[in-house]
């Protein structure tokens, strides 16, 4: 081969090189930028139509009208409802207390034992002053009927064989214990009506489970007449689940 052949020879491969080596930077850029990105954010599910709810805590009594309180007592409560717009929602709510009667309702009753039961239908719109992706702030209130049983419970002595199914041929008759009986009961069916506020987390945006907790004031149009006397109020705190 000639020297100019050589010549051109080696200036043809000088320049394949120059234009090749860019388009090589290039795709090893590419390739480290595509093992740099961050994965994507997991997919919020949207909030559904229709829920359910359930929850529970515990409620106290701030004072009746002779500024006496209730024991503290546990509460349970479900329900259900129809979500309006992302701020707005409608359940309906039924509530469950039982509170053990308290010493001076005992003694102004001369009874030995006794207890408090209520049960509350309502429904109670929910207002969500912020309401992001994760977490959300609300405002909660409304009405509905009550019905309150005041029970007082008499003991009974040693007249109950606790032990009468024990063995096959039942004859294990020496086991006795003390119980009590219902000695009366007074009840009462009036309006009521509730407020709140409370805040919520939704722990897996994946996930239509959102969890709750709120405080409320629940006021109860008891009449005057009858135990646990007029207006019962309680303040209750709950925690729970809706889905």
């Amino acid at each position: 081969m000639s020297i100019h052949l050589r010549k051109y020879a080696i200036l043809f491969f000088f320049l394949c090189g120059l234009f090749d080596a860019p388009a090589m930077v290039a795709q090893q850029s590419s390739s480290s930028t595509a093992q740099a990105s961050t994965p994507a954010a997991p997919k919020t599910v949207p909030l559904s139509k229709w829920f359910v709810e359930g929850a529970g805590g515990i409620s106290f009594g701030p004072g009746l009208a002779n500024g006496q309180v209730i024991n503290s007592t546990y509460t349970g409560t479900g329900g259900g409802g129809f979500r309006l717009t992302r701020r707005l929602e409608i359940p309906g709510e039924l509530s469950f207390y039982r509170s053990g009667l308290p010493s001076w309702v005992l003694q102004t009753a001369q009874q030995h034992g006794g207890h408090y039961t209520i049960l509350t239908y309502s429904v109670d719109p929910t207002f969500y002053f912020l309401r992001g992706e994760r977490y959300g702030f609300f405002a909660v209130g409304g009405g509905g009927y009550s019905h309150i049983a005041t029970t007082f419970d008499q003991p009974i002595g040693s007249t109950i064989n606790c032990n009468i199914y024990s063995g096959l041929g039942y004859t294990n008759f020496t086991n006795y214990c003390n119980g009590t009986i219902t000695g009366s009961s007074y009840s009462s069916n009036q309006g009521m009506y509730n407020f709140g506020i409370g805040m919520e987390g939704r722990l897996y945006p994946n996930h239509r489970a959102i969890l709750f907790a709120q405080g409320r004031y629940i006021k109860m149009m008891t009449p005057a007449n009858q135990l646990p006397g007029p207006n019962f109020a309680l303040v209750s705190i709950t925690t729970g689940i809706r889905w």
